[in-house]
């Protein structure tokens, strides 16, 4: 075997090895999965911190109605009545008189992420009886089984924090969708590493207990988020700390390729501040993967056998993440649009648009202020907000 042959199968087998390990991931997590049944007889108190016009939000309010283990009371926090989402909230309260919606100003703050801000002031609201508390996002749909299925092992004393993960749901198909709900549910059917301490804000349950402890007042005092903040301190107090692999929330996907890039980068970012060694290992990766994939399609195009041998496989292998992928989202009851299992195949077998753009939120994250979150840009020094414009 002469060197270019040499080299071109050690790149083969560092682009498989990375395909492998996201097949191997799915295959393990679909294995693994169970939709949790239990539903304990606990009152919840959910707490959403909100911003925005909030299209979809009748379609949460239908999904808390929905579930098995109805909510307690829901306290949603805006920044200022100028905020659309007041106006919206304020008119919907009157249509569901079955979820009693308490709706406060938080008003605003340039020293921490004005979320951080929402939430102090609706964590500030709760009451003696509040016993288990719930953040949510607005843009969640979640399943009938999902607050039961987060608050069961706070109620049977197995854990102190709970949580899921989203799981993004196209509402229509294009380029967008496509590249979005592979990257993200990568991420979704990835294990959960202990030493990255990862946890997500919009579906997390805590006892009254945990969140006293945690002292969100002090913790989220200067917070760009406030999860991964509350991981640390958990892991800190070691507090007890369960991801459970059914709680995978239908979040619904928009199609535009820019919003897509500006959020998946802002979500780096946060991770890049708060998580360097796990920001560190994603930009190794997706910079490996993509110069691997390079490499094979350059060699490729002059017809060597091992470089077109490694992307027929690296395609199979995409194509049968998808399928596990996908079996894992009908499990948990998301049906994806007509045409989006094709459109994703082909995204795979492309090759390269896939690992390229995954690849530019990572390393676009290298700059890590500002972050650019909803209308507000902050600046950030040391791990601290120090500064916000509107």
């Amino acid at each position: 075997m002469d060197f270019f042959a040499l080299g071109t199968a050690i790149i083969a087998a560092v682009a498989l090895g990375i395909a492998a390990t996201a097949t191997a991931g799915a295959a393990v997590f679909r294995a693994r999965m169970l939709i949790p049944r239990e539903v304990p007889d606990v009152p919840v108190t959910l707490v959403l911190a909100a911003t925005g016009p909030l299209p979809g939000l009748e379609m949460l309010f239908d999904a808390l109605l929905g579930q098995t283990l109805r909510p307690a009371r829901l306290i949603v926090a805006v920044e200022s009545r100028d905020d659309p989402a007041h106006d919206r909230v304020e008119a919907l309260a009157q249509g569901y008189p079955a979820l009693p919606i308490e709706l406060i100003v938080a008003g605003l703050s340039g020293e921490r992420a004005q979320k951080c801000t929402n939430l102090l002031a609706a964590l500030a609201r709760l009451r003696p009886a509040d016993s288990y508390i719930v953040l949510i996002d607005a843009d969640i749909r979640p399943q009938p089984w999902w607050l039961a299925a987060l608050v069961a092992p706070l109620a049977a004393g197995r854990a102190d924090i709970v949580n899921g993960y989203r799981w993004q749901a196209p509402q229509s198909v294009s380029l967008a969708t496509a590249i979005g709900a592979t990257i993200d549910r990568a991420i979704a059917t990835q294990p959960r590493l202990d030493r990255f301490r990862l946890l997500w804000g919009g579906s997390l349950a805590l006892t009254r207990g945990a969140l006293e402890l945690i002292d969100a007042p002090a913790s989220l005092a200067h917070a760009l988020t406030e999860d991964l903040v509350i991981a640390d301190r958990a892991a800190a107090l070691g507090l007890r700390v369960l991801t459970r692999r059914g709680l995978r929330v239908p979040t619904p996907l928009g199609d535009s390729l820019a919003a897509l890039w500006r959020f998946g980068r802002r979500q780096y970012q946060i991770v890049h501040v708060y998580r360097p060694a796990a920001w560190w290992f994603a930009a190794a990766v997706t910079a490996v993967d993509v110069a691997a994939r390079v490499s094979l399609v350059t060699a490729a195009s002059t017809l060597e056998p091992i470089a077109l041998g490694a992307l027929i496989a690296l395609g199979v292998l995409g194509t049968l993440t998808t399928g596990l992928r996908r079996a894992i989202g009908r499990r948990l009851g998301v049906a994806d649009p007509p045409g989006f299992a094709p459109a994703q195949h082909l995204l795979v077998w492309a090759t390269l648009p896939l690992a390229a753009f995954h690849a530019s939120l990572v390393w676009a994250a290298a700059v890590r202020s500002p972050v650019a979150w909803a209308h507000v840009r902050y600046t950030i020094r040391r791990g601290r907000v120090v500064g916000a414009s509107r």
